[in-house]
């Protein structure tokens, strides 16, 4: 892909001005194309920042579109610099010119742009990068000879595909850079008081300035209203504060190119719950929805709170009228200017920006879906703050927010407020309905995380979790990730699954990963303390889709499931024996007291007896080693299917960073047809099945056949189709909690505004479930009648409504009937009215 002259320039560079770095060697092969190469440029290779080495020639990164929600990236060649005015004339590469909206530049590719648009990288193939990360992990080994050895064996596996290191050590190690190399941190319960949040605040700021995604956990919170005695009035609600820490995201700009992440979650019992449940919904619609047809009185009155009416204004009546009356213009717009005439003005909503900077998720106890299973009711509650003695006071000041759990608060004797008691159920639905027509809040079981942490051993639990859910972590704990790529252990031709080889890589992946520990710079005390006391890893995956695929196994079918089975039995035995081996060496993490009680946590017992037997007589290196991460952008780079994930298709468009709509082909497809001529790209078996056409509950069994054997936790969405109701949602999140998971994700098709992933080219207009069309939100229970709509002669003595027995008011055929829950019409399928 670079001509000689490119590659002698970039390694002199790296000889005189960056000799940290490593040159390209002749047998280098891996530059990749289109978006994987944009990844592997724009995240992980080192650059010149300062453009001190910078030529005509060069290959550089740089704006290709400047949009403020999709900025857009391209590769291209210096062909002049124009040092007086700091700006650059570039020859963009022909695979990123369609995104160029200049019609003379995106023919011609042409284009200048400012040196602060441009980064030169200095790593164009990812053996570059394998040598960096390896050389500078294996520098933790206690001799030179140990160091030869696996900084070789480290090169190998990386750049072989065998194992890739997430983003953070891909970026950060080796690179003289002060970023670090985890992924994860969780911080502690947020002390409460103003001191408690300025300080919370200060620590996820920095952390989130350095590279790292954070999780919040604002249950320790007092709720809205609550007596601040101290200023002589009431709190504003954790929800109000957990959106200023949420807006942090926006606020800082990160090490690396990684933009910023959060997590805040809220405990099912806290008296906000239902305001944090809401705060994100932005249609309007759906919130119009809620505030007429909840159960429950607070939903109605929180969902109308975040609405506000804008009425057209006397120029806009003045245009619909005069497009109702005129004779040129389509019926589709004459209907329009009607709808537009009769609703008097449109609902939007009030800070369409709250909370934007984070994921939320509710924190979901037993008690609560015990609750749910037997439709009984369920106390918002809180510590009874204003009939606490000064000494009982002082006790919660300091001692609540380690304890963050009202459960456990109440049985240490201190007293606990019920603020309100809720039907379990009616909450139940308010989260299914969010969740499906705004895909979040999502759900994390805390219960189930902590009855099978191995932190238990040590007296530590869980709190909350990262950003995308795959670590559930003790307070200040870290996390590194790195992923084994699954399709590089089938062979191709017979489809046998290389298990001694996955085994090996494995292994080697866990020391890498445990060297991350001592190599990465810390700014925290509390995290460092933290990481060296557990020496928590997260080992997941990559590419095992394509696994199956070479297997010629379907996604989700019941062989799959056996296969699934042994592939993370075989992935769990190999990172524990590993981690024995390596205590045998360098000892057992520092937290670890009791070997025998940490054999006996919940995880444990799902491992081999002599594996237990060989810990308890050794001890171990790590207190976790396992997780699922999404691997969005390494699984990307490497053109295989990410985290455990099935291919969203085999052939679509990637919005995001590097540019809203960037083609990604899977290569699995023309790789496997080389071996499978009989077959063409038009005529593929079964088993090249996408996320949207597998079950709901496939994507949900593969998870939590996954789980069993995961220590962590896992990253996965559950795929469902358009229609997928709100009571569908609700039985895969039941059948997710039964069968073991921590958490879950269930994503309708349509339920956002903008996809990650889209089918089309095409900029997609889909926004959420239309409620006009999927609910009748906006039409009354009977029509006025001046109002009504022409019928047929067989409808003309039916009301227009959403009851049992009405014409459906969105087709005026069908009948409305009670189906599942929902008041449904038997001709459109439109979901008019559901028991919420």
């Amino acid at each position: 892909m670079y001509n000689e002259n490119t590659i002698k320039q970039i390694n002199k560079d790296i000889s005189e001005h960056y000799s940290h770095l490593f040159p390209i060697e002749p047998e280098y092969k891996l530059t990749y194309e289109g978006v994987s190469r944009l990844v592997m440029l724009d995240r992980y290779a080192q650059k010149d920042l300062s453009l001190q080495t910078l030529n005509v020639n060069d290959i550089v990164l740089t704006v290709i579109r400047d949009d403020p929600k999709y900025p857009a990236r391209g590769v291209g060649h210096v062909i002049e610099i124009d040092a007086e005015n700091e700006s650059l004339t570039i020859l963009v590469d022909q695979e990123f010119r369609a995104t160029l909206e200049d019609k003379t530049e995106s023919k011609t590719g042409v284009i200048i742009r400012h040196f602060k648009d441009v980064d030169k990288p200095l790593e164009l193939y990812f053996e570059q990068i394998a040598k960096r990360v390896g050389h500078s992990l294996a520098q933790q080994e206690s001799s030179q000879e140990l160091k030869d050895k696996y900084s070789q064996r480290f090169f190998e596996e990386i750049s072989q595909l065998n194992s890739i290191p997430a983003g953070r050590v891909l970026y950060g190690a080796g690179s003289n850079s002060d970023v670090t190399y985890f992924n994860c941190f969780v911080m502690p319960f947020i002390e409460d008081s103003r001191g408690g949040i300025a300080e919370h605040r200060k620590e996820v700021m920095e952390i989130m300035s350095r590279g790292g995604g954070v999780g919040t956990n604002g249950s320790t919170l007092r709720p809205k209203s609550s007596p601040a005695k101290s200023v002589g009035g009431k709190s504003s609600g954790a929800v109000s504060w957990l959106n200023d820490i949420a807006n942090l995201t926006h606020l800082v700009e990160q090490g690396g190119s990684r933009r910023g992440a959060q997590m805040i979650m809220m405990a099912d019992w806290h008296p906000d719950i239902i305001e944090f449940i809401i705060s994100k919904m932005q249609n309007p619609r759906v919130l119009k929805w809620l505030s007429t047809n909840s159960n429950d009185e607070v939903v109605r009155t929180e969902a109308y709170n975040k609405l506000k009416f804008i009425p057209i204004s006397p120029m806009e009546v003045k245009i619909y009228e005069g497009l109702v009356q005129s004779e040129d213009v389509d019926q589709d717009l004459k209907d329009f200017a009607k709808d537009k005439l009769l609703d008097g003005g449109t609902l939007e909503v009030n800070d369409e920006e709250f909370l934007s900077g984070a994921n939320i998720s509710v924190t979901l106890t037993k008690e609560f879906m015990d609750a749910v299973e037997s439709d009984s009711t369920f106390d918002l509650r809180y510590p009874d703050l204003e009939n606490y003695t000064k000494e009982e006071k002082a006790y919660y000041d300091e001692h609540w927010h380690e304890v963050g759990d009202v459960r456990e608060w109440e049985e240490l004797g201190y007293g606990i407020k019920v603020h309100r008691t809720v039907k379990a159920r009616d909450i139940w639905d308010l989260i299914s309905f969010c969740a499906t027509y705004s895909a979040e809040p999502g759900i994390f079981f805390i219960d189930n995380a902590n009855d099978m942490t191995n932190a238990k051993a040590y007296g530590q639990k869980v709190v909350a979790t990262n950003p995308c859910g795959e670590q559930p972590l003790a307070p200040y704990s870290v996390c590194n990730l790195a992923a084994i790529n699954l399709a590089n252990f089938a062979n191709k031709e017979t489809g046998e699954i290389l298990y001694e080889k996955l085994a090996a890589s494995v292994a080697t992946q866990v020391r890498l990963q445990d060297n991350v520990i001592d190599a990465t710079p810390y700014f925290l005390e509390e995290n460092k303390k933290q990481a060296l006391g557990e020496r928590r890893i997260g080992l997941g995956i990559m590419g095992l889709h394509d696994l199956l695929i070479w297997g010629k196994v379907r996604y989700g079918s019941p062989e799959s499931i056996d296969i699934i089975n042994k592939v993370f039995e075989t992935i769990a035995e190999a990172a524990y024996a590993e981690s024995v081996e390596i205590a045998k060496e360098k000892g057992s993490f520092p937290f670890l007291k009791d070997n025998k009680r940490f054999t006996q946590t919940g995880f444990m017992q799902h491992l081999s007896q002599g594996l237990r037997d060989d810990i308890e007589k050794y001890g171990i290196r790590n207190s976790h080693l396992l997780t699922i991460a999404p691997t969005g952008s390494t699984g990307t780079m490497v053109g295989v299917s990410t985290g455990l994930e099935p291919y969203f298709s085999f052939s679509y468009f990637r919005s995001g960073r590097l540019g809203k709509f960037i083609e990604v082909n899977a290569a699995i497809v023309e790789e496997w047809l080389k071996y499978n001529p009989e077959f063409s790209s038009d005529n593929l078996p079964d088993y090249f099945v996408s996320a949207m056409e597998l079950k709901p509950e496939e994507h949900a069994d593969v998870q939590t056949t996954i789980q069993y054997w995961i220590d962590s936790s896992i990253s996965k969405t559950v795929n469902a189709p358009r229609g997928f109701t709100v009571k569908d949602v609700q039985s895969i999140y039941e059948r997710l909690y039964k069968n073991g998971a921590k958490g879950g994700t269930v994503y309708v098709d349509g339920s956002r505004d903008s996809q990650v992933l889209s089918l089309t080219k095409e900029d997609n207009e889909w926004d959420q479930l239309d409620l006009v069309k999927d609910f009748g939100a906006s039409v009354k229970e009977v029509q006025e009648g001046d109002k009504l709509t022409d019928l047929r002669a067989d409808r003309l003595d039916r009301e227009i409504g959403v009851e049992v027995g009405n014409i459906c008011p969105i087709c005026l055929e069908g009948q409305v009937e009670n189906l599942g829950g929902c008041n449904t019409c038997t001709n459109c399928n439109a979901q008019l009215k559901c028991e919420m």
